[in-house]
């Protein structure tokens, strides 16, 4: 596999992919000083296991605030709600697996494209109709925390798919282990 790097310039948040299979998603992940991930979220079915590698990580696990150091760890079990964040002047450097792997190689090809062609607010999140597209399309991988915000997601994205905005996905599922659609055949 060659070299693959997925950057959200939003978020400061940028990934390595190590490796990329249906049993794991492992990457070495980094996030800038100050940074934040887009939003409070779980994986339905998969557990997440990070290991720091330099500066601290702070994470919130089903409300309970965790600091993790470099060479150390912390497990966040399936269906986990969370957030990670560096509240650091210095950037943070991990390692991320998460197994079985889904479709979240996809999602951050999606998410981080959208982000990086100024799709998203200053969240790194997208307007509520795209995001209904997105967390639809990749429900059985990720989700977001809030129960209210799932609930709103869930009813728009039939809507949002009728609008058309499912269909601006396509674009960036051309990344990840496999991509999801064959390209088109000129006729």
């Amino acid at each position: 596999m060659n070299e693959e790097i997925l950057e959200n310039p939003v978020t400061g948040e940028a990934l390595r992919v190590l490796e990329s299979t249906p049993s794991v998603f492992k990457v070495q992940y980094s996030l800038r000083p100050h940074g934040e991930i887009a939003g409070a979220h779980f994986h339905p079915g998969k557990g997440q296991q990070i290991t720091v590698l330099s500066g601290e990580m702070h994470l919130r696990i089903n409300g309970a605030h965790r600091v993790v150091r470099a060479g150390e760890s912390a497990s966040i079990p399936a269906g986990a709600h969370h957030f990670q964040w560096n509240p650091c002047d210095s950037e943070v450097t991990a390692i991320e697996e998460i197994r079985p792997a889904g479709r979240l190689h996809e999602f951050f090809c999606v998410l981080f494209g959208l982000a990086r062609d100024g799709k998203t607010d200053s969240q790194g999140l997208p307007p509520l109709f795209l995001a209904a597209a997105v967390f639809s399309e990749f429900k059985d991988s990720i989700r977001q925390a809030s129960f209210g915000t799932r609930v709103l997601l869930d009813v728009l994205a039939p809507i949002s798919s009728l609008l058309g905005y499912r269909r601006q996905l396509d674009p960036y599922l051309t990344c990840g282990p496999t991509p999801m659609r064959p390209p088109p055949v000129d006729e």
